[in-house]
């Protein structure tokens, strides 16, 4: 029996080319693809973005923060990218939690 993994989608190129390769040439990212530990971190938060089948069992995973967001973002989730890490994974839930949309990488408000 095959299993099941989430469905991960991105339409912004520069964010899939810091993911997949590092790189990007958008300004947004200028400072993350030169950091090694944030890399890292990113690295392993789509490891288990890949790994789990929904996103529901990222509630497992408590140093991801996984949550819903609010106000200007309703409708969007977020994980955290790292254990201390100031920016979190923006993204579009479809199909009840199994397939997502990347939307973008951002400070969160919390941290600045």
């Amino acid at each position: 029996m095959e299993m099941k993994t989430l469905v991960i989608e991105c339409d912004d190129e520069e964010l899939e080319a810091l993911i997949k390769y590092h790189k990007s040439n958008d300004k947004r990212y200028k400072k993350l693809k030169s950091n090694a530990t944030f890399l890292r971190d990113l690295d392993n938060v789509m490891a288990i973005l890949r790994a789990v089948t929904s996103t529901s069992e990222l509630t497992l995973f408590g140093k991801l923060h996984y949550e819903p967001l609010q106000y200007g973002l309703s409708g969007y989730s977020s994980v955290r990218i790292g254990f201390t890490s100031k920016y979190r994974l923006i993204f579009e839930e479809f199909d009840s939690g199994i397939r997502i949309k990347l939307i973008e990488i951002n400070e969160h408000y919390g941290d600045k």
